[in-house]
């Protein structure tokens, strides 16, 4: 089974061919003129600049930057800022190109670095003609795809790579931007899901292993802190429905919809009348950016722990969204407590409430604020308090003669100073205990304090708002938390909530340098001792399998999923040969099957001796390119080697349409083939004729194939079994 998804070359960008002239060189001037004029990325996008800000970090986005620089020695993944530019022109080519196709249709950050991917292979052998695009040919295409082979060994990315310098080379060809004749075509092919589909079925490391599902209910019921019940609640909802990681920590604080039967808007509280109800949870899909919002519906029997879960998050999230509330009701300003609002400075003691981990311990308060270069007015007196208790009668006792005569010279010496540091004053007086000695002058002595204004300056630029496209508010989303919330021993920063973040239930999971994952800190393995490894993907890919297995419908599957199409669903289907011989035999017993092997377990009347039939001949299956192959591996091996499409033990799966494009592709290639093997045989070439009756056999057959997948008559997911005899008998007389 080859991968669906094709590309011609397309690749749109705001610039019309027509406005192209025969001179390579100006019409690569007039590109580059184009896309610095371009508002693609923004007005004060940095054209020249080695890396481009494409996308600004937000709440609910991670900041992305497209780096036109070439690639390490050694393929390894480093930091940008070590890296080589790329050389002009080429770099001036590629920026063109990229921010034009983002203008004519705007895309992805991963498209766009997908694009300067290919880009650098082609860079690389751009290199004997000087980087300049004028001179590239289909050689240096080629040698590009050779490169990214022989450097990548992922059958993905390669192809990814081969695709978009297609693109490339068709914009190359149709803009006239070299003065050679570009024809190129990529030979990389697509991967496929054959690895997927066909051998054992259940990938251990593609599901959440039997210790990791039954550890985690135990788990649930013994955390306390509150860190640990949000991150178990967050795992409690990827049990209930096959999310993507990114929308259920997307999900805003009002998500929950209840509906009647037919579809009738009711509030949460019908859940507990006792009538038949709807329940599902609104959120943002991920891989529809055409849609603001859907409805993921819970199964009836996951509702209660569904509604656990978004308590829980509710009650811990609660004082977060309150603090984002207020920023967002005054702009302008950080959160404080009431207490320190209308205040100037701020001492330190005061920051207890809002800096992390400054409870009783000043030192953390102080590193806080040197870290966050928010500058501390010391310990000082005042010049007239200092002035009157130094030149005071009754202040001079025994040894104070000299104390006294360096403060009074300090005076003299600075006339103008309206406050003295105290660490000032204890190396020029130079007492043993410079606040007692204060202290016994009646000298207020004025605490170390800040600016609030700076504070919240500081503040508020640690925060982050969603962006503009996002379907709510960040008050409004249910995983807000404060920073540093998920740190144990950490005091959270109250004044900054944040989304939880993708990688803090991988530390929850997984654990990290610092601390152990929550298998190990509650002292769960799997059965052999091993770790337990799980991620929130797992959870997706387990409940897809559990629908697939206990006869969802594709159509409702790819719902539940929030898929595009129902040929997205392959990677997600991980039943085992067992449980696919078991759905066939099913399907036979409840009458959804045609053929010998359906004609024969219905003539049985003892339905004990029916299951045993198909338990002997249907005692496992997997999946073909075409349908479903009967054939018992364990007791015989294939006697076709593998050619499934014209062989007795197909079942065929009625309304598959991953099937039916397979099917069709095949028939599209057979009836070519078969022109030319009649040709030859026309011509009297030996062996000619023995090759046409085969493959008009396989033509037959899958012309009748089609023809099942077309009827009206055979309702969706009916297993049906040609008679191939009768097939190829009856395609022989309409010959």
């Amino acid at each position: 089974m080859k991968r669906a998804k094709r590309t011609a070359g397309q690749y749109p960008i705001a610039l019309d061919p027509g406005c192209m002239t025969s001179d390579p060189r100006a019409n690569l001037a007039l590109f580059e003129r184009a896309a610095r004029k371009s508002h693609a990325f923004g007005d004060d996008l940095p054209f020249d600049a080695v890396g481009w800000p494409i996308q600004v970090v937000s709440a609910n986005r991670r900041p992305a930057t497209l780096s036109f620089t070439v690639h390490n020695d050694g393929g390894a993944r480093k930091d940008a800022a070590k890296r080589l530019p790329m050389k002009t022109p080429f770099v001036t080519f590629l920026k063109s190109v990229i921010r034009l196709s983002e203008a004519a249709a705007p895309s992805s950050a991963s498209a766009h670095r997908a694009m300067l991917r290919a880009g650098r292979y082609l860079h690389d052998q751009s290199e004997r003609c000087n980087y300049d695009p004028v001179h590239l040919t289909s050689r240096t295409f080629q040698e590009a795809e050779r490169a990214a082979l022989e450097r990548d060994p992922s059958p993905w990315s390669n192809f990814a790579v081969a695709q978009n310098l297609l693109k490339l080379s068709r914009l190359v060809r149709d803009y006239k931007l070299t003065g050679s004749e570009i024809a190129y075509v990529p030979v990389t092919p697509a991967p496929d899901y054959n690895h997927l589909r066909v051998g054992p079925g259940r990938d251990p490391g593609q599901l959440p292993s039997a210790a990791a599902l039954r550890a985690l209910p135990n788990i649930a019921q013994q955390v306390v802190e509150p860190a640990d019940v949000c991150m178990m609640s967050v795992l409690e909802l990827l049990h209930c429905a096959p999310w993507r990681i990114g929308e259920v920590l997307s999900l805003p604080e009002r998500c929950e919809v209840v509906t009647s039967v037919d579809g009738r808007l009711l509030g949460v509280a019908d859940l507990d009348a006792g009538r038949p109800v709807r329940y599902g949870l609104r959120y943002k899909p991920e891989k529809s950016p055409g849609l603001t919002s859907d409805i993921k519906w819970i199964p009836s029997a996951a509702v209660p722990l569904a509604r656990r879960a978004i308590e829980n998050l509710r009650k811990h999230t609660a004082e977060a969204r309150e603090v984002a509330a207020y920023m967002e009701k005054h702009p302008g300003r950080a959160w404080l407590p009431a207490s320190l609002r209308l205040k100037d400075r701020l001492g330190i003691d005061e920051l207890a409430e809002i800096v992390p981990g400054s409870h009783g311990r000043n030192d953390r308060a102080y590193r806080w604020l040197h870290a966050n270069e928010i500058a501390i007015k010391p310990e000082h007196v005042l010049r007239d308090d200092f002035e009157f208790g130094v030149w005071k009668k009754d202040t001079l006792g025994d040894g104070e003669a000299v104390p006294l005569d360096r403060a009074r010279r300090l005076l003299r010496q600075r006339p103008n100073t309206c406050l003295f540091e105290v660490d000032l004053l204890k190396g020029i007086i130079k007492v043993d205990r410079i606040h007692a000695w204060l202290r016994n002058k009646g000298i207020t002595i004025a605490p170390p304090t800040i600016s609030r204004m700076e504070l919240e300056a500081r503040l508020l630029s640690l925060n982050t708002d969603v962006s503009p496209d996002f379907p709510w508010k960040r008050s409004e989303c249910l995983l807000l938390f404060p920073t540093h919330f998920f740190r144990r021993n950490v005091k959270p920063l109250r004044s900054v909530p944040s989304l939880m973040r993708q990688e803090q239930l991988s530390y929850f999971l997984m654990g990290n340098a610092k601390q152990e994952g929550i298998f190990e800190r509650f002292g769960h393995t799997e059965d052999d001792g091993d770790p337990i490894h799980v991620t929130s993907h797992m959870y997706r890919r387990w409940l897809a399998t559990l629908a697939m297995d206990h006869e969802m419908s594709a159509a409702e599957v790819q719902n539940w999923l929030g898929h595009s199409s129902e040929l997205k669903q392959v990677a997600y289907d991980h039943r085992t040969p067992d449980q696919l011989g078991e759905d066939a035999r099913r399907a036979i017993g409840n009458g959804l099957a045609i053929g010998p092997i359906a004609d024969i377990a219905l003539s049985i009347n003892e339905p004990r001796e029916r299951e045993t039939f198909l338990q002997a001949v249907l005692a496992t299956a997997h999946i073909t390119p075409y349908g479903m192959c009967a054939r018992d591996w364990l007791s015989s091996p294939c006697a076709r080697h593998g050619a499934c499409a014209a062989c007795d033990k197909q079942l065929i799966r009625k309304g598959d349409l991953e099937h039916r494009k397979e099917v069709e592709r095949s028939l599209r290639e057979n009836l070519i083939l078969l022109e030319r093997a009649q040709a030859e045989a026309d011509d009297g070439q030996v062996g000619a004729g023995n090759h046409a009756r085969h493959l008009a056999r396989e033509v037959a057959v899958l012309e009748a194939t089609l023809e099942i997948h077309e009827s009206p008559s055979i309702a969706d997911g009916t297993y049906v079994q040609l008679d191939l005899d009768e097939v190829v008998a009856r395609a022989g007389a309409d010959r």
